[in-house]
């Protein structure tokens, strides 16, 4: 049974090698990338299916089965961990919303309705979450900010104590926290992020999850300046996309990879001489016209591998 296994592991390695031929193949050498797997599909297997098509090895866990993965059943859990192995994929980050939720004694900018996970839930939160970590062998679980207040860095003292708190559980468990910058929260750019981080100096197991994108949104340019402001030995993982602006950064939105204004190829550049050796995960979330939102995940995957395999090739 195991021979067998490895055998069709084998093959379908083979067939994604030969689809995207040996600059993939070094890039993926070179770049620990992956995917949100609910990208592609909330049947996990089917996801991985499509991910191995594409060379990948990596993978970062959301939803799954129609459910986010701290709310999975520990049969689902269980199946998980089974197709991993079947499929030799590593888990780079379990997702979760810590964090994602009011700071007591702010007033957020947009109203949100009742917080799915109330900030006196955030640490039973983080605990299943390391649950999840331990039993699928990830090493790291993503995090936010808080929703967002009108001036972000009359919080930010606050906010670095909540990720020290924090970092007390994720220690304990043996994780590492990568709080991620997004729109919604009061980290939303790469100096919000790293001022941030910056206080909470003292929270070793603490680091980034430096998306690429979610900066436009409030106006800045993430490549180089939000990258620029970051501690490069505290970035951990990354979520990669594509975003296209008009009227100088007011209205931004989702596209492909390979298409907007990200300098991804001079981002990724960058990240070999400063030699990252973190995880990075494809994140699409929005469906381009005439297509399913798996196929423009499918498309985005198609077009970031491009934009990889050029910026690979001219270095050399």
């Amino acid at each position: 049974m195991q021979r067998r296994t490895f055998l069709k592991n084998a093959a379908l390695f083979c067939c994604a090698m030969n689809s995207w031929g040996a600059t993939t193949q070094q890039a993926l050498s070179r770049f620990k990338l992956g995917a949100i797997s609910d990208g592609f599909s909330q049947d996990f297997e089917e996801a991985l299916k499509i991910m191995r098509g594409y060379g990948l090895h990596w993978v970062e866990i959301r939803a799954v089965y129609g459910v986010y993965n701290t709310e999975a059943s520990p049969q689902q859990v269980q199946q998980i961990k089974q197709l991993l192995d079947k499929y030799q994929f590593r888990v780079s980050v379990i997702d979760s919303a810590l964090y994602k939720c009011l700071l007591p004694g702010t007033t957020p900018m947009n109203a949100t309705g009742k917080d799915k996970y109330p900030y006196g839930q955030q640490m039973d939160l983080l605990k299943r979450a390391c649950e999840r970590a331990h039993t699928l062998g990830a090493d790291k679980i993503r995090g936010f900010t808080f929703w967002r207040v009108a001036q972000p860095e009359s919080i930010t003292g606050r906010i670095a104590e909540e990720l020290e708190k924090a970092d007390e559980v994720a220690r304990s468990a043996g994780v590492r926290l990568v709080i991620e910058n997004e729109e919604s929260c009061n980290a939303a750019t790469g100096h919000e992020l790293a001022a941030i981080l910056n206080k909470a100096a003292s929270a070793h197991n603490v680091g980034a999850n430096w998306d690429v994108g979610n900066g436009y949104s409030r106006g800045e340019v993430s490549y180089p300046n939000g990258y620029d402001a970051l501690d490069k030995k505290r970035i951990w993982h990354m979520h990669l996309k594509g975003m296209i602006c008009q009227d100088n950064l007011t209205h931004c939105k989702e596209c492909f990879p390979d298409e907007g204004q990200i300098d991804l190829a001079g981002q990724f550049r960058a990240l070999m001489r400063n030699g990252y050796q973190g995880t990075m995960s494809l994140e699409c979330e929005f469906q381009a016209p005439g297509l399913s939102h798996q196929e423009t995940t499918k498309r985005s995957m198609e077009g970031l591998l491009k934009v990889m395999n050029r910026a690979v090739s001219s270095a050399g």
